[in-house]
């Protein structure tokens, strides 16, 4: 299964979605492939230097390029779970992800100046591949959260979860995954998860 986050803005979660994603991914002992598409390697500086056994079982490939995206889905098994952490701002190769991805995930923030972002993401993903939001930072108690959900919902977009607003969620190799991440992204994993089989 490969599952492609993709977002064409930086700033907006994409990382700290795949890094969580991916954790959740080698629950059952399994392990799990992290396909770092973004020349800044912050998923794969994530990994290498987090003291969190979580992320021991994940085997992080960096591909920022065409070619090197390409070998890396290509050497994929079938029993395998990737994890595509794209570039922000590079549509080319964020587009050549979306084309092998079994499920995308585009993360986004609350905000009018992120949905032209979100649906330019959307608009590069196939027919037939499910696709669903995450919307991260998230302040829930708010009047412009409860707005965001009302227009996903109104375009026919669905929010598969929702990650909250805290410092520890996006602290990166400095400190543990967050109790608190992993809980919000356990939603999105399932979700992906049923997309994969209802679309597989």
């Amino acid at each position: 299964m490969i599952v492609v986050t993709a977002a064409l803005k930086g700033g907006v979660g994409k990382t700290t979605t795949s890094i969580y994603l991916a954790a959740l991914a080698t629950s059952n002992r399994r392990s799990a492939i992290l396909v770092d598409a973004d020349p800044q390697a912050s998923a794969a500086e994530w990994i290498e230097h987090a003291d969190d056994e979580q992320l021991e079982r994940i085997k992080v490939v960096e591909a920022p390029t065409d070619r090197l995206l390409t070998r890396a889905l290509n050497k994929a098994e079938s029993d395998d779970v990737v994890i595509v952490d794209t570039p922000p701002a590079h549509e080319r190769l964020t587009a050549k992800a979306v084309g092998r991805a079994n499920v995308v995930v585009v993360p986004t923030r609350v905000g009018g100046i992120e949905v032209p972002r979100v649906e330019a993401a959307l608009e590069i993903v196939p027919d037939g591949i499910p696709v669903g939001l995450v919307i991260c930072s998230a302040r829930t108690f708010t009047r412009s959260y409860r707005e965001a959900l009302d227009a996903w919902s109104q375009a026919k977009v669905p929010v598969w979860g929702t990650a909250p607003e805290r410092v520890a969620i996006t602290a990166g190799p400095t400190g543990p995954l967050c109790p608190d991440g992993l809980e919000a992204y356990k939603k999105v994993w399932r979700r992906i998860q049923t997309a994969a089989r209802t679309a597989g």
